[in-house]
């Protein structure tokens, strides 16, 4: 149920691209109509893409970048012999990851294709031993079965975006995170300004304004699903008051969307820059605000 890949945004019959987490479907109204019947949940999507995951996100040139900047996240917040709780492993990059540094993971996911691969992923590395996995819809969060306490949990790469209401979710990690633990967000924000100019230059209104409205249509591979895009404030109200911020970093802020990131990064004149004011800029406002993403760590008081 995770991802951040590169994106076709649709209004009408014309499209552009653009980097995000998924595929996205800005529908005009002589179309919403007839679109709204196939609506579905993201993990039929992520079920239908399962392990091509890996060869039309995980692997390219910008994808590595950001998830470099997150495991530098996630090797602060986790050491080895600590217990963990990741909220939409995708295919398991990240679950991986930490295994190999020590730490035990509870992978889980809404699709089950993305569970398998994480799966086999973890034995294939040497480390089934240290990741677990479970099928949890975060629809369903409300009614999640987890046994014990966990040093912190995890969620990368706008998993969470493919639901609307957060509350359950942070009651089940109010209740099994350890006081002092602390937890990880990547999140898709509804600020990007890369993405307001994109789409404003070329005369796509809908799109350049699509976070500002809250929600979307997305789509991957065939199937259509609804997205989110909460401020840090309403991730923070809705996670509840067991926890207290104690990070917040832009992701994204600098760098520019995929149809421009390989002429970019062919240009390494261009592209250092760029990557070196991301670093400078991601912990200070306004940019923390300002990435495609936004990255979120909070504390169990």
């Amino acid at each position: 149920m995770s991802g951040y890949c590169a994106i076709t945004f649709q209004n009408g019959y014309n499209q552009t691209t653009s980097r995000s987490i998924f595929t996205e479907s800005i529908m005009t109204d002589s179309h919403s109509e007839a679109q709204s019947e196939a609506v579905g949940t993201s993990a039929e999507a992520f079920n239908k893409i399962g392990a091509r995951y890996d060869v039309e996100f995980t692997n390219t040139e910008l994808s590595l970048w950001f998830r470099a900047r997150v495991w530098e996240r996630l090797g602060t917040l986790f050491h080895a012999g600590d217990r963990v709780l990741e909220l939409g492993c995708g295919t398991g990059e990240d679950a991986v990851w930490l295994a190999k540094r020590g730490v035990s993971v509870l992978a889980t996911d809404g699709s089950q294709a993305m569970i398998d691969e994480t799966r086999r992923k973890a034995q294939s590395a040497g480390v089934g031993d240290r990741v677990d996995v479970k099928l949890m819809d975060f629809a369903e969060a409300a009614h999640w079965q987890l046994e014990g306490q966990f040093d912190g949990a995890y969620s990368n790469y706008g998993a969470l975006n493919c639901v609307g209401d957060w509350t359950a979710i942070g009651t089940q990690l109010t209740n099994h995170v350890r006081v002092g633990g602390k937890i990880g967000l990547g999140i898709i924000g509804p600020w990007c300004p890369w993405e307001v100019f994109w789409f404003t230059i070329h005369a796509d209104f809908k799109n350049a304004s699509r976070r500002l409205r809250g929600s979307t249509i997305a789509h991957l591979d065939g199937k259509y699903f609804p997205v989110y895009y909460p401020t840090v404030g309403r991730m923070q109200h809705d996670l509840g008051q067991g926890f207290h911020r104690s990070l917040l970093w832009g992701l994204g802020v600098f760098l520019p969307p995929s149809d421009l990131y390989k002429p970019v990064g062919e240009r390494q004149w261009l592209a250092r820059p760029l990557l070196t004011l991301e670093k400078l800029t991601a912990p200070y406002w306004p940019f923390k605000y300002l990435g495609d993403h936004y990255w979120l760590e909070m504390e169990r008081v």
